[in-house]
């Protein structure tokens, strides 16, 4: 990246005939582009003007609904997910391409949205992994989805035994994982100091 001027989100360029296309049955990932080329042939472009734009980035929203117990928090080993909803949009437009949502058995029509019915919860986990691989989003978000929907989902389909469902990466190979991370810095207490200084928190 050094050697090519590469920055964090910049755009490049790679001239015609300067690349390959990788066949679909030689791929590692779930990509819709994947290519070799040499890396002095990429060419980088600094942020301005036209190259200041944002990508059109594939964005998927997504919410899960579980049944729980009454009065207890779902617990994946045990309360089945009933339902996946899903958007899908483009950076830069103002409407989603896809909304659909994922039920378990069946449920009352919604409004501009796929009802995708699945009889069998195992079946409807594998659905929803195979239709991330297909949609290939750039960015996952949600309310919460780190630290509940998707080590729910993860963990339910583990205890279901869907073998293929943490593979919706765009590395073939790799599985998802969730892991705890913890931020210490001593900067952390410096920084809240100087933020009180200026504001009542």
């Amino acid at each position: 990246m050094i050697d090519c001027k590469v920055t964090g989100a910049n755009w490049i360029e790679i001239p015609p005939k300067k690349y390959r296309i990788i066949p679909l049955n030689e791929r590692d990932s779930h990509c819709q582009i994947e290519l070799v080329t040499c890396f002095d042939q990429i060419i980088s472009h600094t942020p301005d003007g036209e190259w200041s734009k944002i990508a059109p980035l594939r964005i998927l929203s997504f919410d899960i609904e579980c049944a729980g117990r009454k009065g207890i928090f779902p617990e994946a080993k045990i309360d089945p997910v009933i339902q996946i909803a899903n958007m899908v949009t483009i950076q830069g437009e103002d409407k989603p391409f896809i909304r659909n949502v994922f039920t378990l058995n069946s449920c009352a029509p919604i409004v501009a949205t796929d009802v995708i019915e699945c009889y069998d919860q195992a079946e409807m986990l594998q659905a929803w992994s195979d239709f991330v691989i297909e949609v290939d989003p750039d960015i996952l978000i949600g309310y919460n989805i780190i630290n509940f929907d998707l080590p729910y989902l993860l963990d339910r389909a583990h205890h279901l035994g869907v073998k293929g469902f943490p593979y919706f990466s765009r590395i073939k190979s790799t599985k998802i994982d969730i892991k705890e991370t913890r931020f210490a810095s001593k900067a952390y207490g410096k920084i809240l100091k100087f933020k009180k200084k200026d504001y009542n928190l």
